[in-house]
């Protein structure tokens, strides 16, 4: 949504703006009208926050191997594994799964109100670890 808002602005205004300078013969005062240069900057800005957006749905990594539950849940952490052998409870508090190891060590494996996903990944990944329990 982000990114077709800010295409739009930024064709829009970039157009309005080539074709005030083009009627003026490219001769503009300022202080004078500025909604199309700063529509064009607002844009740019919607463009570049949606990236952010695309980069944290693709973050989101889990899957079971062999003997182990391995997960990412941003592109920035690094690959993190736990055992299914010490995987004791599984939990869901506040849009959060949370893992419990035999040592009592409370492992987040997702917050879902940090990391945007579709809401079909999102129920099959709560069902997979609900299985898992």
């Amino acid at each position: 949504m982000f990114l077709l808002t800010g295409i739009f602005l930024v064709t829009l205004c970039s157009y309005d703006l080539f074709d005030y300078l083009q009627t003026n013969e490219f001769i503009s005062e300022f202080p004078g009208d500025w909604d199309k240069p700063i529509g064009i900057f607002v844009g740019l800005f919607l463009i570049l926050r949606s990236l952010k957006f695309v980069n944290e749905s693709k973050g989101l990594f889990i899957k079971f191997a062999k003997n182990h539950l391995v997960y990412r849940t941003r592109q920035s952490d690094s690959v993190r594994k736990i055992s299914f052998s010490d995987i004791e409870d599984i939990r869901e508090k506040d849009e959060k799964i949370i893992v419990v190891t035999k040592d009592l060590i409370d492992r987040i494996i997702v917050d879902f109100k940090n990391v945007r996903v579709k809401d079909d990944l999102r129920k099959s990944i709560k069902k997979a670890l609900n299985e898992l329990d």
